[in-house]
């Protein structure tokens, strides 16, 4: 039986990403980028066990390799939180915290609060995580944008700018969303016993699962300078930034 208020951080990392072939294990400063995200969830101190869940062995050898903990799960998941339900299955945890593997950076704050805003949440919900999005990152669709109610629970993400300020007022408020999602393991269960959704299969986003099927996101606001790193310019970018 899980402890209760036990939290486990999993992190997805699958080896075949079609924008960055390999992904989890380019390395900068010798570091393979998964092992950027476990060292932010290693700093934070809050979680109960940590866990890199793949499909590669490549991956279990270097995340292991570096003092890590991985488990191979199946190749053929739609998605990273159907990977980390897998993985959820061995691992004694009253809660899930999803951390995306090209997340290379997290604050420790971030993440002590969102773990412990997880304890918080029913069997219906997801938590996750957006920030201000920048002028630049509106109109970017490897950006995600987030339009949430007056509870700061999402409406909806896409990857166009949403909302369309059609006055062209300038009082949107344009929140991007963080890789990062939480979860009750009944909530996790829960979701992934929901077929992939048509808005998850034409946006090619996985939380919009949740919302076609009646769960709720609450989001947490918190700015920072995310780091997400989807494509090879995103990659010199954080290489630049790291040898700064």
């Amino acid at each position: 039986m899980a402890p209760d208020g036990s939290v486990a951080c999993i992190i997805p990392a699958r080896y075949g990403s079609t924008r960055l072939p390999g992904k989890p294990l380019v390395e900068i400063n010798g570091l393979p980028l998964v092992m950027w995200a476990y060292a932010c969830a290693q700093k934070a101190q809050v979680f109960d066990r940590i866990v890199v869940a793949t499909d590669d062995e490549r991956i279990v050898r270097a995340v292991e390799h570096h003092g890590g903990e991985a488990v191979m799960t199946a190749a053929h998941h739609t998605s990273g939180t159907d990977r980390v339900f897998e993985a959820s299955q061995k691992i004694p945890c009253r809660y899930f915290v999803n951390l995306q593997g090209d997340e290379p950076y997290l604050p420790a704050a971030l993440l002590t609060g969102f773990c412990a805003a997880v304890r918080e949440i029913d069997d219906f919900t997801l938590l996750t995580v957006v920030s201000h999005a920048t002028i630049t990152g509106i109109d970017n669709p490897n950006v995600v944008k987030a339009v949430l109610d007056a509870e700061n629970r999402a409406l909806y993400f896409s990857r166009s700018p949403i909302p369309y300020d059609r006055d062209r007022s300038g009082r949107a408020a344009f929140y991007r969303h963080v890789g990062i999602y939480g979860y009750s393991a009944a909530g996790l269960e829960r979701y992934c016993t929901f077929p992939e959704g048509k808005l998850e299969r034409l946006e090619r986003l996985e939380q919009l699962r949740a919302l076609e099927f009646g769960m709720r996101i609450k989001c947490i606001v918190h700015d920072f300078e995310s780091v997400g790193i989807d494509t090879p310019d995103d990659l010199a970018a954080f290489r630049d930034r790291s040898n700064a």
